[in-house]
């Protein structure tokens, strides 16, 4: 097992470098062959500059030029591929691991925000931008050091020029990063800090007009910018600063070759053909030093994408579980399960046991902030306990496979959420599901006569934003999708809320039938809830010392009562 667990963590990773190996491989040699022509113009001008006018061979100028400007030809169209093949390669990449990304964070058990996502995603976004516009300056810089010999091998003097300018260069070019670092960091988080809070206020626009609270977050989201500002033209200084330098001591090199070069050819070491040759040879090696230096930057952030990339994929090889068969129809146990929020001190779920089997029914109740929502994500998987464990049969419920716990469950938040689609991708839990099990699930949730009633029916857009359905419906869609498929087990948090006496009579005699091949969890506030308690085969009550379930068998009459432990039950 374990060295299965160990061979498949890199599987996905291992897997793309395979299928990428070949255009690796011509990659390399593309830029091989692309560097190998560059020194076509250096030689020519050796060749032109000392040999053309000595012979005054015209035919020998016209053959020499052909073949240069053939080679710089070749050079280009080889660039040309190269970087097509590294643009496609990006993209390979994005369309390969994006899908599985998105998959993995959005189905990853535990309190999940936005910006897990999105930080998978922007390291993904990272490592295409890297391949597509930074690789081929990595793959040339590899070149520097023979074009520098090159020079040297034309004149020591030359060469040493040459060498000290790029060790220069990458001198400020360490400089400029060591430099800027802390600024950028801090630029960054005051960003971050503005990004959020335009973003939750363009998400309660409604609270904001209606309070006027726009003045106060003006002033904040001010005091965020103007910081990130203060940073940005600091780096921006200093960016400057140094990018000023690199470009001047590329002049300085130029005109250095040329200065040192002529004085050589004065005292007659060497001649005019070697000086421009030289010149030339060292301007290479010098260029692609400069453009790896620009992009020294993305090529440190790609590595530290790419790792978080692979730790996250190993996260996704290493969780896959093994399930029975039998899972489907085994009940749900919860074994002394207790959870504690972060930054709580008592557990708000404490040691907490039940089972429940198919047919059977349970109805938890207690005032706000006993830990009913808390619950219901316990069961469904969304959390994880702090101790115990939440089981179907012998499986933990955050580890079954999300394709199988999308059958299995069926669950409604505390808050309606309705997603950006038509009404039919909404029930349909935003998948391809059966038109006619979609169709079934409305109908339970006593929605299918209005949907069908909108202007385009099933196929109408609805959306957070799109307003023309009454709370009360927007629940009921959210209804429908909970109980699309007839899942095996149906979690309901406070489903009662902004539904009239008929719906929620109507929404009874669905859980009714069902109950029939599965069991329910309902969470709500209302103690008395007769449409939910003649259902409920268990009670329980959170907010007292100790946890425990009541049968409904135990009493006959709707009554209340306290056990001196502090436990209340209702029967």
């Amino acid at each position: 097992m374990a060295r299965r667990r160990k061979a498949g963590d890199d599987t996905a990773i291992m897997a793309a470098w395979r299928a990428s190996r070949g255009g690796i491989v011509a990659l390399v040699l593309f830029t091989a062959f692309i560097n190998l022509l560059r020194f076509a113009t250096p030689l020519y001008l050796l060749q032109v500059l000392d040999r053309i006018p000595v012979s005054r061979s015209i035919e020998t100028l016209v053959m020499l030029t052909v073949m240069v400007l053939a080679a710089v030809a070749a050079g280009m169209a080889l660039d040309v591929v190269r970087r097509r093949m590294l643009t496609r390669w990006g993209t390979w990449i994005e369309r390969r691991f994006g899908p599985r990304l998105v998959r993995q964070e959005l189905s990853r058990p535990g309190p999940r925000t936005s910006p897990d996502l999105n930080t998978a995603l922007g390291d993904l976004g990272r490592v295409r931008s890297f391949v597509t516009r930074g690789a081929a300056s990595w793959l040339d810089v590899v070149w520097t050091p023979l074009f520098l010999l090159g020079t040297y091998l034309i004149h020591p003097v030359l060469g040493a020029v040459a060498v000290a300018a790029t060790a220069l260069l990458v001198v400020l070019a360490i400089l400029q990063e060591y430099t800027t670092r802390e600024a950028r960091r801090v630029q960054n988080d005051a960003s971050r800090e503005a990004g959020s809070l335009m973003t939750d206020a363009e998400r309660n626009r409604e609270s904001v007009a209606g309070l006027s609270m726009s003045s106060a977050l003006t002033d904040r989201w001010q005091r965020s910018a103007g910081g990130r500002l203060a940073e940005r033209e600091r780096i921006e200084a200093r960016q400057n600063f140094f990018q000023t330098m690199i470009r001047g001591l590329g002049e300085i090199l130029r005109i250095g070759m040329i200065a040192f070069g002529l004085w050589l050819a004065v005292t007659g070491g060497m001649t005019l053909g070697g000086i421009f040759a030289a010149r030339v040879m060292a301007g290479f090696g010098y260029t692609l030093a400069e453009r790896a230096a620009r992009n020294w930057r993305s090529l440190r952030e790609a590595r530290v994408a790419y790792v978080n990339l692979k730790q996250r994929l190993a996260e996704e090889n290493g969780a896959e579980t093994s399930v029975l068969p039998d899972t489907e129809q085994a009940p749900l146990v919860l074994d002394k399960v207790s959870f504690r929020h972060q930054g709580q001190r008592d557990d708000v779920i404490k040691r907490l046991s039940l089972t429940l089997t198919a047919g059977e029914g349970l109805l938890v109740t207690g005032t706000a902030g006993t830990g009913k929502t808390t619950l219901s994500r316990l069961v469904v998987g969304l959390i994880e306990p702090r101790y115990g464990q939440v089981r179907l049969g012998d499986v933990e419920v955050s580890r079954i496979p999300a394709e199988l716990r999308s059958r299995l469950i069926g669950y409604l938040p505390q808050h309606t959420e309705i997603f950006s689609g038509t009404v039919r991708e909404n029930i349909a839990r935003m998948g391809d599901l059966p038109f006619g099990e979609v169709v079934a699930a409305a109908r339970l949730a006593e929605i299918h006569d209005r949907i069908v009633a909108l202007p385009q029916g099933y196929d109408t857009p609805i959306g957070p934003d799109l307003t023309g359905l009454s709370g009360s419906e927007r629940k009921r869609i959210a209804l429908a999708r909970a109980f699309v498929g007839k899942p095996r087990l149906i979690v309901l948090d406070e489903p009662m809320a902004n539904l009239d006496d008929s719906t929620r009579r109507a929404l009874g005699s669905a859980l009714k039938q069902l109950k029939a091949d599965g069991c329910t969890i309902i969470a709500t506030q209302a103690v008395h809830s007769t449409p939910l308690s003649r259902l409920a085969d268990k009670f329980l009550i959170l907010g007292g010392k100790s946890m425990e379930v009541t049968e409904a068998q135990s009493a006959k009459n709707d009554t209340a009562s306290e056990d001196t432990s502090g436990l209340r039950s209702v029967t």
